[in-house]
């Protein structure tokens, strides 16, 4: 049975859904308020294939929680998005789904920025609903530019977007990272969040300082 949440997958996404078919991703942007709200962690789950994300979900419905699934970096995202909806159609039905890819920028350049956004396009384009912008290559003064036009296409399809920003522009009052939020939104684009990647710790210290 189709969930009535299902009116809300966008619109690219149902056209690469089979005819019928049950399976729920939706923009992070409807995901985000109401977890937001009721104080909810969204897990995400890197699922380099139908078997993880299949785990991934029957847990997920078991306990009645919404799901993000990630394509890995240099995965095919319409083969990807074909296995792991169809694993969402058998096994977890109406569940609200976030499918997420990422794009990494390689500098300011007229052909870093020319391909970045020819794989945001690629992500929008086999159906994923979020969008990750790793910009950290970018020039501080050029990263505004760069990735309101990176985000472009996944922004223009109602899809959700967050910036990955270096750990060190997270720090010590995120001056960096505020500056930066503040040139984005000068280009008129708005992250649905910022994000920062942790290294996995040393010792109790740097977990410590990662976590300020």
């Amino acid at each position: 049975m189709i969930s009535r949440l299902s009116a809300f997958r966008p619109a690219r996404t149902v056209q690469r859904l089979p005819p019928r078919s049950a399976a729920c991703p939706l923009s992070f942007r409807d995901l985000l308020a109401p977890a937001a709200e009721l104080g909810l962690v969204l897990p995400l789950v890197r699922a380099p294939s139908a078997a993880v994300a299949r785990g991934a979900l029957v847990a997920a419905k078991a306990l009645g929680s919404a799901l993000g699934l990630a394509l890995p970096r240099g995965g095919r995202p319409e083969r990807w998005f074909a296995e792991v909806t169809a694993a969402a159609d058998e096994v977890a039905g109406g569940l609200p789904l976030l499918l997420a890819g990422e794009v990494r920028v390689a500098g300011e350049g007229a052909l870093d920025v020319e391909r970045a956004v020819s794989e945001t396009w690629a992500l929008v384009d086999a159906g994923l609903t979020h969008v990750s912008i790793d910009g950290k290559a970018v020039s501080a003064p050029e990263r505004g530019r760069v990735l309101a036009e990176v985000a472009a296409p996944a922004v223009e399809r109602g899809l959700g977007v967050d910036w990955v920003l270096p750990l060190e522009d997270a720090s010590g009052g995120a001056p960096r990272a505020i500056a930066g939020l503040q040139a984005l939104a000068r280009r008129g684009f708005r992250p649905d969040l910022a994000a920062v990647r942790c290294p996995a710790p040393a010792d109790e210290g740097e977990a410590r300082a990662q976590a300020d």
